[in-house]
């Protein structure tokens, strides 16, 4: 193995850790603010724009996805109660009035 591979497997790895770790947080939170927690809201709103925000939701699609399913739709069924549903137009309408 040469250097430059043990380099590129290195890097690759920890991109995508990176993607990982950043895609818990922000999907997480993503999540909490359609269920409609304050202070989701508030760490969403200081932490992004809404151009930040829309390429963070484009990059971290996957995460999101999965974290709404982990998060919301598996407990409705122990629950019988939907308590958010996925609507990014929602989200973003509710985070900067955008109409």
């Amino acid at each position: 193995m040469t250097t430059f591979v043990f380099f590129f497997f290195h890097i690759v790895y920890a991109l995508g850790l990176t993607y990982l770790v950043l895609g818990f947080i922000i999907s997480f939170e993503l999540v909490g603010v359609m269920s409609g927690s304050e202070y989701a809201r508030i760490w969403v709103r200081r932490q992004f724009t809404y151009d930040e925000l829309y390429y963070a939701v484009i990059i971290f699609y996957p995460m999101l996805k999965l974290a709404y399913f982990f998060l919301e739709y598996i407990p409705s069924f122990f629950t019988h109660e939907i308590r958010c549903t996925f609507d990014l137009e929602a989200l973003f309408s509710d985070l900067f009035n955008y109409k």
